[in-house]
């Protein structure tokens, strides 16, 4: 069976094949598969995918849409601390960092990660990657195989974010601070990441098995590698079945 992603959620872990999406969830100790169609993309987002240096941006509309919830809950902690400092010192917490467009992003990151360690989210997303790589070498995929597979995976979306973040501390050292330097940095970033070039790509892909493993996942438990592989299973399923 092809794969062709997968995503963890608050509670969930999803994975993609060619005709459908497996959506397993766990609620109060039990697990809850849906099996859906896989999501057709929007005409516009169709189009813009296939033209370099701009289908980042279809892909990033479709991932703000997918985790609205984790973009609002870091939108609101923003909004929280700049709360706080006014009301403690009565000036800009925004202002008192000197908020510029690194800093935003890196604030967004970590901000991210706080929220993702803090929640069941990094231990499904590390089940997510573990399953992955099970089902890629065998299958048949068992607990025991499963928990000896590593939590990151080189296709993560973590990697094309750090490389965002290296392209754009490049280039803002040369043309300083500015929002078109970051937008410049998504599209050289995304075609970084897909096309990988060997020697540029091999430290960015160890920055973002780093960020990864300290940052955006965390060690799963059995109920968590569960929920993955039950995701994984119900998709192999559903694929087969309309072979």
């Amino acid at each position: 069976m092809r794969i062709l992603g997968g995503r963890a959620g608050f509670n969930s872990v999803s994975f993609t094949g060619e005709k459908y999406e497996s959506i397993s969830k766990l609620k109060d100790g039990k697990i809850t598969t849906e099996i859906r169609q896989k999501k057709e993309h929007m005409k516009i987002t169709d189009i813009l995918s296939k033209i370099p240096f701009i289908r980042v941006y279809a892909m990033f509309f479709e991932i703000i849409i997918e985790y609205w919830k984790l973009y609002l809950a870091t939108v609101v902690a923003l909004f929280l601390l700049e709360f706080f400092f006014n009301e403690k010192g009565n000036d800009s917490f925004l202002h008192n960092i000197n908020m510029n467009t690194l800093v935003v992003v890196l604030s967004f990151l970590v901000i991210a990660s706080l929220i993702i360690k803090a929640t069941e989210m990094g231990r499904l997303h590390g089940a997510e990657h573990m399953v992955y790589h099970a089902y890629v070498k065998d299958p048949h995929l068992t607990l025991e195989k499963v928990k000896k597979q590593p939590r990151i995976h080189k296709d993560c979306g973590t990697n094309l974010v750090i490389s965002i973040v290296i392209c754009f501390f490049l280039l803002m050292m040369v043309f300083g601070n500015a929002s078109w330097v970051f937008f410049i940095s998504c599209s050289i970033g995304f075609e970084l990441w897909k096309t990988e070039p060997k020697i540029l790509w091999d430290a960015v892909l160890a920055i973002g098995k780093a960020a990864q493993y300290l940052l955006f996942t965390s060690k799963p438990e059995e109920k968590h590698l569960l929920v993955a592989m039950e995701a994984m299973k119900k998709l192999e399923e559903a694929e087969y079945s309309n072979t």
